[in-house]
């Protein structure tokens, strides 16, 4: 399934401008003109293991209003019914009715692979249940109205691409946090795949055995490229249990398992990349998420890749940092 986006409102242009306004994007540079009064509420929702962030932007008063909660562990319905409150939530401070543009588009980015035709979410594991019910439906009976699903990464991918465009058409966002995620933008659209599973590059052979069942989950890379790999090899190396951040810092300070553990991980980013690249050769990656974007995990995985390569890739650290997903998800529900 792709996806091009055609501003049929003339939305992209005055919700450009409040992203730049709320310090989402730099300061400076073009933004497209348009008018703040533009019709049409639109919602962005990221939905991830340990929480969800929703972003609403309201045309008429030109304003980002948003709300960031704990994820329902129990998943299914009740993840879909926290969604939808928070989405009442933030309605009921912005202008509605008819007139005013509602109700609103909403984009909902998550783990894992929206099937386009069941409306089931597979491979995600922690958002139990999603993989068994019809989530953009559930969600369209509280919501009023039937929302766009996509994996978080591919949508963080649609946001760099729409919001910072590099000057190419092709993009890779590489997501690296509590797990590892792709997402592909490809001849100026939003790639995922004939059942939403393309980007899933946490099933590469790369990093542990992935025959071994115990990898089956999570995938053979996302063992090692993750907030918990980081934080596993380290133990493994001094018999200490750190947070991954804290670990990636030691890196740069002096601590030798830490600058080891950061060396590997960049080892199997820039293997990863590789990967991608024989496949897609996008013109850009961006790394992100909250081990990705550090400029630790960048430094070390250029470095691997000038190794291998020679010249590196273009490879850039993402713009919006932990807010890419949501971003990308507003991206999506504007050009809808």
């Amino acid at each position: 399934m792709v996806m091009r986006g055609t501003d049929r409102t003339g939305l992209a242009g005055p919700l450009r401008r409040a992203l730049a306004e709320n310090g989402w994007l730099p300061s400076g540079g073009d933004v497209p003109a348009g008018s703040p009064g533009a019709t049409g509420y639109v919602v962005g929702v990221d939905l991830g293991g340990t929480k969800v962030h929703a972003v609403l932007y309201d045309p008429v008063r030109h304003r980002l209003l948003d709300r960031v909660e704990r994820t329902d562990p129990r998943g299914g319905t009740a993840v879909t019914s926290q969604i939808a409150r928070m989405v009442e939530e933030l309605s009921r401070d912005a202008p509605a009715g008819e007139a005013a543009g509602w109700p609103p588009r909403v984009a909902v980015g998550c783990p894992g692979a929206p099937d386009p035709v069941t409306g089931a979410v597979g491979h995600a594991p922690n958002i139990p249940g999603w993989d068994d019910m019809n989530v953009a439906a559930d969600l369209e009976a509280r919501l009023g109205v039937r929302p766009l699903m996509y994996n978080d990464a591919n949508l963080a991918a649609w946001g760099e691409h729409v919001w910072q465009p590099d000057g190419g058409s092709d993009l890779a966002f590489v997501a690296v946090g509590t797990g590892v995620g792709l997402g592909l933008v490809l001849g100026g659209r939003m790639y995922t795949g004939s059942r939403g599973l393309a980007g899933e590059v946490a099933d590469l052979p790369l990093g542990a055995d992935p025959f071994d069942p115990a990898n089956l989950v999570h995938g053979p890379l996302e063992q090692q490229v993750s907030g918990g790999g980081v934080e596993r090899r380290y133990q493994e190396l001094t018999g200490v249990r750190r947070p991954a951040p804290e670990v990636l810092t030691a890196a740069t300070g002096g601590d030798a398992a830490a600058a080891q553990v950061l060396d590997e991980l960049g080892r199997l980013l820039a293997l990863a990349l590789r990967a991608i690249r024989a496949i897609v050769d996008p013109a850009t990656f961006v790394l992100g998420g909250g081990i990705g974007a550090r400029p630790e995990t960048l430094a070390a995985t250029r470095r691997w890749l000038a190794v291998t390569d020679g010249v590196s890739p273009q490879v850039r650290p993402s713009t919006f940092g932990p807010r890419a997903a949501v971003a990308g998800a507003l991206a999506a529900a504007a050009l809808s």
